[in-house]
C-alpha cells in the first residue's frame, strides 16, 4: 500500500523507478500522470534533432539537438573539451517521456543565443529514472559524463566525486542561493556543507485530491487548503473516509496513495508529527512513537477500516490511470498533474496531528552537474536556469505546479490551472511545511542498499505476518547500521 495505485500511475507515466512496486524508490514522485501525458502531449519540435533525422532548421539544430544515444556523441564529447571561445556543447539529460524534450528544447535554444560560443545537446536518458540514472553513471566510467542531469531517484554519493561542488561557485559570484531558492531546494543537495546541485526543474509535492461532489452528496464540510488547520486531523481523516465508503457500490473514502515516496513506510509517521530520520544527529527515528502510529494507522485504513479498495475492486472500477479520475474515489494523495474531470474536485492541504502538519514529503527536481575541461561553461549554464524568468519555464516541461525558484511559479500555477482546472495553492502551502524525501538519508552511499532493505521487510509487516513494533525495531537499526557505511 505504500505507494498506492495512483502513486504507480503516476510513477509509470513519468519514468519513475519502481513504478509496479508497493514501494516507490524514487525520491521524486513524478509530476505527470498518464492521462495528463497523452491529452496535453505537445507535437514534435522541428527544433529537436536526431542522429537519423536532421533538424529542418539549421539555427535551431545548431543550438540545442536531442540524441537518443546513452552517452554524448563524440562531436559533443570533443567540442566539451575544448578550450573557451572555440566552441563547446554541453550535454544536458532528463527522462524521455512524451513532450519533455519538445518543452526543453526552446529553452536550451534561448540559452545558446545569449551565450554565443555554448550550445545544449539533449541526451535521451531513456523512460525511466533508473535508466536515467544507469546512463549517467555508464557516462562517468567511460569518461564522457553527461555535464547536466536531472536526478529523480535522489541518491548522488555513490558519484559525488565526479559532481561539479557549487558552494565556492556561488560565493565566488556573490551568490547567496537561499536568496534565489527555497530552503529545501538547497539544503536536499548539501553534504558536509557543500552543494552538490539545486532545485530547479520544478517542486514534486504531496497534497489531497478531494472530489467535491462525493463530500457535498455525504453532507460533509470540504477539507481546508490551510495546511496549519488544527482541525483538518487523522481522526477526521478517517471519520471523512468512512461516511464517504460505499462498497457495494464501488465507492470509497480514499484511493490507496498516501505519498509520492514511502520506501518501507518512512512517509508515515510525518501524519503524526514524526520523520523517519535526524540529520543532525545520524540516527534513525523508525521506531518513534509517531512513526509507531503512523505505520499502523495506514494500515488499518485498509485493513481495519475498509476505505479503500482491494486491488480487485480497483480492478472492478476501471480506472484508466489515477484511480482518482474515475469519480468513486473521496481522497487520494496526489503530487501532480490529474486530467481535467466531469466531476469537481479540488486540492487540499494533508491531514495532521500534531502542533505543526509535517506531513508528506516533498523533492524538488535538481539540476546537477559533472566536472569536465567544460566546467565553468556548466556553471555559466546553470547561473542561466537560475534567473526567475528562465526558471519559470521549467516546471512545465515536466508538468510541475510550482517551482523551488523564488518568484518563478506563478507560470507554473496558472499553467496548472489552465490544464488542470484546480487551483494548486495547497501544493505551494504545504511545500512550506513538508520535509524533504526521507529527510536526508537520500545523500548516503549506503541509501541505496538500507532502500532495497526496507522495501523487502516492509511486506511481512504490509502483510500482516509481522508486528508494528518489530518491523520498526528491525528498520531502525538496519539504517542506523547501514545508510553511513
Amino acid at each position: 500500500m505504500a505507494l498506492g495505485l495512483a502513486g504507480a500511475a503516476l510513477l509509470s507515466a513519468c519514468g519513475g523507478a519502481g513504478a509496479a512496486t508497493t514501494n516507490a524508490s524514487s525520491a521524486a514522485a513524478p509530476a505527470t500522470s498518464a492521462a495528463a501525458t497523452s491529452s496535453a502531449a505537445p507535437t514534435t519540435s522541428a527544433a529537436v534533432t536526431t542522429a537519423s533525422q536532421p533538424s529542418t532548421s539549421a539555427a535551431s539544430a545548431s543550438a540545442v539537438a536531442s540524441t537518443s544515444s546513452a552517452a554524448p556523441s563524440s562531436s559533443a564529447a570533443t567540442s566539451s573539451s575544448a578550450p573557451a571561445g572555440k566552441g563547446i556543447t554541453l550535454t544536458y539529460m532528463s527522462p524521455d517521456d512524451t513532450g519533455r524534450h519538445d518543452a526543453e528544447t526552446p529553452i536550451f535554444a534561448d540559452f545558446a543565443k545569449a551565450n554565443p560560443g555554448i550550445n545544449v545537446e539533449i541526451v535521451s536518458g531513456g523512460a525511466s529514472w533508473t535508466t536515467v540514472q544507469t546512463k549517467l553513471k555508464t557516462s562517468i566510467a567511460g569518461n564522457v559524463p553527461i555535464n547536466v542531469f536531472q536526478n529523480g531517484w535522489g541518491s548522488w554519493g555513490d558519484f559525488e566525486a565526479a559532481l561539479m561542488e557549487l558552494t565556492s561557485l556561488f560565493a565566488r559570484d556573490k551568490m547567496d542561493p537561499y536568496k534565489l531558492l527555497t530552503r529545501p531546494a538547497v539544503d536536499t543537495f548539501l553534504d558536509q556543507g557543500k552543494l552538490w546541485g539545486f532545485g530547479l526543474v520544478g517542486v514534486s509535492q504531496d497534497g489531497l485530491a478531494y472530489n467535491q461532489d462525493l463530500f457535498d452528496a455525504a453532507g460533509l464540510p470540504h477539507p481546508p487548503v490551510d495546511p496549519a488547520d488544527q482541525s483538518w486531523t487523522m481522526e477526521r481523516f478517517l471519520e471523512s473516509a468512512q461516511k464517504l465508503t460505499k462498497a457495494d457500490q464501488l465507492q470509497f473514502g480514499f484511493g490507496g496513495s498516501l505519498a509520492g515516496f514511502d520506501t518501507g513506510g518512512m512517509t508515515r509517521g510525518t501524519f503524526f508529527g514524526q520523520g523517519p530520520w535526524d540529520d543532525t544527529a545520524q540516527q534513525a527515528h523508525m521506531d518513534k512513537p509517531g512513526m509507531l502510529q503512523g505505520l499502523q494507522y495506514w494500515k488499518d485504513i485498509r485493513d481495519r477500516y475498509k476505505v479503500q479498495p482491494t486491488s480487485d475492486q480497483a480492478k472492478s472500477i476501471g480506472a484508466k490511470g489515477d484511480i482518482f479520475t474515475s469519480g468513486k474515489i473521496g481522497m487520494q494523495v496526489v503530487y501532480g498533474y490529474i486530467p481535467k474531470q466531469t466531476f469537481n474536485w479540488g486540492l487540499v492541504a494533508l491531514p495532521h496531528d500534531g502542533s505543526d502538519n509535517i506531513s508528506g514529503r516533498g523533492y524538488s527536481m535538481p539540476l546537477m552537474a559533472t566536472k569536465t575541461a567544460a566546467s565553468e561553461q556548466t556553471w555559466t549554464l546553470l547561473k542561466w536556469t537560475l534567473a526567475s524568468a528562465n526558471a519559470a519555464r521549467f516546471p512545465e516541461t515536466a508538468h510541475y505546479a510550482i517551482s523551488p525558484v523564488l518568484g518563478a511559479s506563478d507560470q507554473a500555477k496558472q499553467a496548472f490551472k489552465d490544464k488542470v482546472g484546480v487551483d494548486p495553492t495547497a501544493y505551494e502551502l504545504m511545500a512550506q511545511h513538508s520535509h524533504v524525501s526521507a529527510w536526508g538519508m537520500l545523500k548516503y552511499k549506503g541509501f541505496s542498499k538500507v532502500s532495497d532493505w526496507l522495501t523487502n521487510a516492509f511486506k511481512p509487516f504490509d502483510t500482516g505476518t509481522q508486528s508494528t513494533s518489530d518491523y520498526a525495531k528491525g528498520a531502525n537499526d538496519y539504517i542506523n547500521a547501514n545508510l553511513m557505511q
